[in-house]
């Protein structure tokens, strides 16, 4: 009863006013005035992908097959997939473990990406890419979802669905409420229809279309209670939280954000960690956000690093501190300053190791310290050093016999670095060093299916097994031995030397260890 009254109100108000007040101007002026939609080219953590996009009709081409990334690109057979069923390779993909090795992390985003032949049983469902686009989605990687949508083509309800969430999120919900306008078919999601009626300026119909909803049952009352309060967040402020659902949708989250709602009382999922890359959120939110989708290799460490050069610290440790370390570390650069840039360099060293972020700081900085020509204090830290070279992929050359000898880890990894053929028995005393001797001296692993491993390579159900290394190396330092050496193995065995070197380099030096 009270609803009703009070859109009665909303509507007499309405006719002398365009539009509500808003509690939060960010979604509101989003929704009416949205920025002309940009695809972004996705791209390995820490490595822009030049990315080629070639249209084709879709007739002619399942949409299973569609991805931003050949296998030229990718490294990967095109027949990923061998003869697996759509539902076999989705359950694999749901049985992947989130890994915090970026390496690895970078190697299944890659599978999420890549071009290749469909499924055998593949036709109009599209299992497989959904799949794909929500498995980006959950890891954050919402430009590389949101691209595989715009390639594939949002032409069926689920799609659009997951189109229309991604671009609510990111703040552009101009083109897919341009397409629902044009295909009403496309979705009869009452939330979708009412906030692409707000973003085009007719309240009335939005506010209408929230109350037949419920009418109708296509709505429950605690989400025609949050829609009616974004349609005017002062008239209906004194309502009850409606409170937060578990699992938190999209569209509630944007609503509750743009009413200023309180957010879960545990960390946002990935996902919902894009909103807080905006300008006009506070700096230390947007740095710890951009942290958490660098640690799941979401986002370039780029763009975490622009973040912390974008602010002055309000305080000192955590996400401040690691700002203060970046832009003291850049101002001694800039001076080349040797001692300030030494002091600098070991600072943030053991900051960036602690908050799990060593291999974003090796990243952004490898290129810089690779060229930079030591001096007497920079001489002093250069094991730590040639461990970030390592690390950022970067010749060793200019800070090579300076400041004593290395751990053993950054010796072997410096090995591995240069290709270095591995023989004999493991010089280590470590069961993780040995585990990676032995899967670059292409010893066996000791497992008894194995046999079958390999028998599926020669099968050509390369996509099966390159996700079981992906997934024995998911663990880190934490996995078994046993399942590094056969994942390192495996990999080799696929013909990806270079991310199972990379990996091999993340699992020897990421971790603290003494230098």
């Amino acid at each position: 009863m009270w609803r009703a009254l009070a859109m009665a109100v909303f509507f007499a108000g309405s006719a002398s006013a365009q539009a509500p007040r808003s509690a939060i101007d960010w979604l509101s002026e989003s929704l009416l005035q949205p920025p002309n939609f940009v695809i972004t080219p996705p791209g390995r953590s820490g490595h822009t992908e030049d990315v080629s996009i070639t249209a084709v009709p879709l007739d002619k081409v399942s949409r299973d097959a569609v991805g931003l990334l050949p296998p030229e690109r990718t490294g990967f057979a095109g027949a990923l997939w061998g003869d697996l069923t759509s539902d076999e390779i989705v359950a694999l993909l749901d049985g992947m473990a989130h890994s915090e090795l970026p390496e690895v992390a970078a190697l299944f985003k890659r599978v999420l990406m890549a071009q290749s032949d469909p499924p055998v049983d593949s036709g109009n469902h599209s299992r497989l890419l959904l799949a794909r686009i929500d498995h980006l989605f959950n890891m954050g990687a919402l430009d590389e979802a949101e691209s595989l949508i715009l390639l594939a083509g949002a032409s069926d309800a689920e799609i659009f669905r997951r189109w229309f969430e991604i671009a609510l999120i990111d703040q552009r919900t101009n083109a897919p409420c341009a397409a629902l306008k044009e295909r009403p078919a496309l979705s009869d999601d009452v939330a979708t229809r009412v906030i692409c009626l707000a973003r085009a300026g007719d309240w009335n119909a939005a506010a209408i279309t929230a109350s037949l909803g419920e009418t109708l049952g296509n709505i429950s009352e605690k989400d025609a209670d949050l829609l009616v309060r974004f349609l005017d967040p002062v008239m209906f402020a004194d309502l009850p939280d409606p409170g937060i659902p578990e699992p938190l949708d999209p569209i509630t989250f944007t609503l509750r954000e743009a009413l200023a709602l309180p957010r879960p009382a545990e960390p946002l999922p990935l996902p919902y960690l894009n909103i807080d890359r905006d300008l006009r959120t506070p700096a230390r939110q947007r740095i710890q956000a951009a942290e958490r989708l660098v640690q799941a290799s979401a986002i370039p460490p780029t763009l975490l690093f622009a973040a912390y050069r974008g602010t002055r610290a309000a305080s000192s440790g955590g996400a401040w501190g690691r700002a203060e370390f970046v832009q003291a570390l850049d101002a001694a650069l800039v001076r080349e300053d040797d001692a300030a840039l030494a002091d600098a360099v070991s600072a943030a060293i053991r900051g960036f190791a602690e908050a799990r972020l060593l291999y974003a700081f090796a990243d952004e900085y490898g290129a810089a310290l690779a060229e930079y020509q030591p001096g007497e204090e920079t001489g002093k830290i250069a094991p730590q050093v040639r461990r970030i070279l390592l690390l950022a992929g970067q010749p060793l050359e200019n800070w090579q016999g300076l400041g004593g000898a290395d751990h053993d880890y950054v010796q072997f990894a410096s090995q591995l670095a240069k290709g270095a053929v591995i023989t004999g028995i493991s010089p280590y005393n470590t069961a993780l060093a040995d585990a990676i001797h032995m899967a670059f001296s292409n010893l066996t692993p000791p497992r008894a299916d194995l046999p079958l491993q390999l028998e599926k390579i020669d099968a050509g159900n390369y996509g099966e097994v390159l996700l079981r290394a992906i997934n024995l190396l998911s663990p880190g330092r934490e996995a078994d031995p046993r399942d590094i050496h056969e994942g390192l193995y495996l990999l080799r065995k696929l013909g990806l030397n270079t991310p199972a070197r990379r990996i091999a380099t993340q699992l020897l030096l990421i971790e603290p260890h003494s230098t």
